[in-house]
């Protein structure tokens, strides 16, 4: 059962989709917490001439509705990873959502999408070192099945890496 909006406790009205219907202050606080998600809803508050209570209540929201996702994002580097690299691979009829859910639970997978154009899907790895990601492209992922071509980039540097959407 869905939650009907109250206008007086920062609740307002939005369609299905999770963007319908923000405001301003559901973009303010999008904003600020884009920029440090550890943000203290006073603080969120006070720059955005709110109560504190509005900016709880419409970043529950948000998130009860999938619009906004508060979560620590760790430098791969950092912790161990030296090789970074995408992949585009072609899958056979029928394939797809099954290497779909297969992709996404490797451990090494940080992002799979489905595409249009010269592969059907996407996808980001993780790797310890070279011998790490060989092992992947040519033992464990095609072990998978239903690949018909595979083709892999390696990153060697990271120019821009942002989560930030303008919501203007």
């Amino acid at each position: 059962m869905r939650k009907m909006p109250n206008p007086s406790n920062g609740d307002q009205t939005s369609g299905e989709n999770p963007g319908d219907g923000l405001d301003d202050v559901d973009r303010g606080i999008l904003r600020l917490l884009q920029e440090d998600g550890r943000m203290p809803y006073r603080q969120i508050a006070r720059e955005l001439g709110v109560s504190e209570g509005t900016v709880r209540i419409r970043s529950s929201r948000m998130q009860e509705s999938g619009a906004l996702n508060v979560i620590a994002i760790a430098d791969p580097f950092r912790l161990g990873y030296s090789v970074l690299a995408f992949v585009l691979i072609k899958v056979e009829p029928g394939a797809q959502d099954r290497l779909v859910e297969e992709l996404t639970a490797l451990d090494e997978s940080t992002y799979v999408s489905t595409c249009i154009g010269r592969a059907d899907l996407y996808m980001q790895l993780v790797c310890r070192d070279n011998e790490h990601l060989h092992e992947l492209l040519h033992r464990r992922i095609p072990a998978l099945g239903g690949i018909r071509d595979l083709e892999a980039f390696m990153e060697l540097e990271m120019h821009k890496v942002s989560y930030r959407y303008n919501l203007s």
